[in-house]
């Protein structure tokens, strides 16, 4: 347990509640909280944060092991000294029940059927770290709404534009990376993908060249300013596989790509869902059919095969534990599959010039990690042969994060983002 949960944990238990400045009067939830969730023998260091605007309360929520920040409630009501939070994710609902006396907070949490706890006292807020402007820019008729995190002093900064990954993906995803890159003196640029959040147009009507483009609006919206010096990029997941291609239409500066494919499209797709359904540890004639059938679905998402054989091998494989139902036929997996069929990361790595770091997670379930990097690297050397770092951490999942035994929460591979910083530092440091 990091020292400053451990210090919480036992000011609460032990002295009781923390005197208030003014007691007599209302507890106020509002400002700041350090603590700490705990469930089983897992102890995760949070930070909570609420404010009340009229008559509506909203919290958010800090996690360095998670690696997030800014994270809101779905919900949050306070009928003193009773506190009750709820957070409604993609797989799980977590619901926090809890009593605020003075300056603590203290309480149950409960997921899926499990129950722990939870204990935090009020922090001072702290003095930010960095300054924050609301920016606008645009790609043709789409306008983009983002952030721009700029650190102390008149610059001009170094700054770096963050991709998206798939999906809806709206600014807050890669908002922890960027206060810990805007702490290290960089400017940070994270935005709505096109229509999510502030952004106007639709993600699920493009392919990576509309998506690519946006981020080199990015780069060129930051050029503009006087307190902007050099521009990079930086893409996890499918906005690592994008990232050269926005580097090459944007001369990015420096490009930090993680998880990013060196594989064609629908080989790491079928890589994607094999892992999905634990192809490897299936019983052969379960795996034999598995692989049948996952091949069937690329073949009608990315080529535009007749969907006769997928809708056979779906019939004999839907008793199966491991079968998950295709998407629905005006789903835009089908789509957006055929518009990015025909991409080839390696081309455009083959045209960045800028200096590149590649990062991975050797477990990754999404990318074939080893391969991508093998692929990547040979194409940046005989093309135009920028400066390639590679950096693979072993146990590590798609997201650099592992499990350990015992663990609730996930938590970060060692290492990683540290490397990415120091990678920065060299980088911009390099005529």
């Amino acid at each position: 347990m990091p020292g400053s949960s451990r210090a919480v944990l036992l000011a609460v238990a032990l002295l009781g509640p923390v005197a208030s400045s003014s007691q007599a009067q209302e507890p106020q939830l509002a400002g700041e909280w350090k603590g700490a969730w705990m469930r089983d023998s897992d102890t995760l260091a949070v930070t909570m944060r609420f404010a009340r605007s009229a008559d509506t309360w909203r919290g958010e929520f800090d996690s360095d092991r998670l690696r997030v920040e800014g994270i809101p409630f779905t919900e949050v009501e306070y009928d003193p000294p009773n506190v009750r939070l709820r957070m409604v994710g993609d797989a799980t609902t977590l619901e926090f029940s809890g009593r605020l006396a003075g300056d603590s907070l203290i309480g149950t949490l409960r997921e899926s059927g499990a129950e722990g706890r939870f204990a935090f006292v009020r922090s001072g807020l702290p003095e930010p770290a960095s300054r924050e402007e609301e920016v606008r820019f645009a790609n043709g008729a789409v306008e983009l709404s983002g952030t721009l995190l700029l650190p102390a002093g008149p610059g001009p900064h170094p700054a770096i534009v963050f991709l998206h990954g798939s999906g809806p993906e709206a600014r807050w995803a890669s908002r922890f990376l960027a206060r810990r890159m805007s702490r290290a003196g960089l400017a940070v640029l994270i935005y709505d993908k096109r229509g999510v959040g502030g952004s106007t147009g639709s993600w699920q009507d493009s392919g990576f060249e509309e998506l690519a483009h946006d981020a080199a609006a990015a780069v060129a919206f930051l050029r503009e300013r006087s307190d902007i010096a050099r521009v990079g990029l930086h893409g996890h997941s499918q906005g690592g596989t994008i990232a050269p291609m926005a580097a090459a239409l944007s001369s990015a500066d420096f490009v930090v790509a993680s998880a990013a494919s060196g594989l064609p499209m629908d080989r790491v797709e079928v890589y994607s869902i094999g892992n999905a359904v634990g192809v490897d540890s299936l019983p052969p004639e379960e795996a034999a059919l598995a692989r049948e059938w996952i091949e069937a679905i690329v073949a009608v998402a990315y080529h535009g095969a007749a969907r006769d054989e997928l809708d056979e091998l779906t019939t004999r494989a839907r008793d199966y534990a491991w079968f998950f139902e295709p998407p629905s036929l005006d789903g835009h997996y089908w789509a957006f599959s055929r518009r990015i069929a025909g991409y080839d990361p390696l081309d455009w790595w083959r045209r960045v010039e800028a200096p590149v770091l590649l990062v991975y997670g050797a477990e990754d379930e999404r990318v074939p990690a080893e391969a991508s990097r093998a692929a990547i690297v040979a194409a940046i050397e005989t093309g135009a042969g920028a400066r390639v770092t590679a950096r693979v951490f072993e146990g590590a999942d798609h997201t650099f994060r592992l499990r350990r035994p015992g663990d609730v929460w996930p938590r970060t591979v060692e290492g990683y983002p540290d490397a990415i910083g120091e990678w920065l530092e060299t980088a911009l440091l390099a005529p």
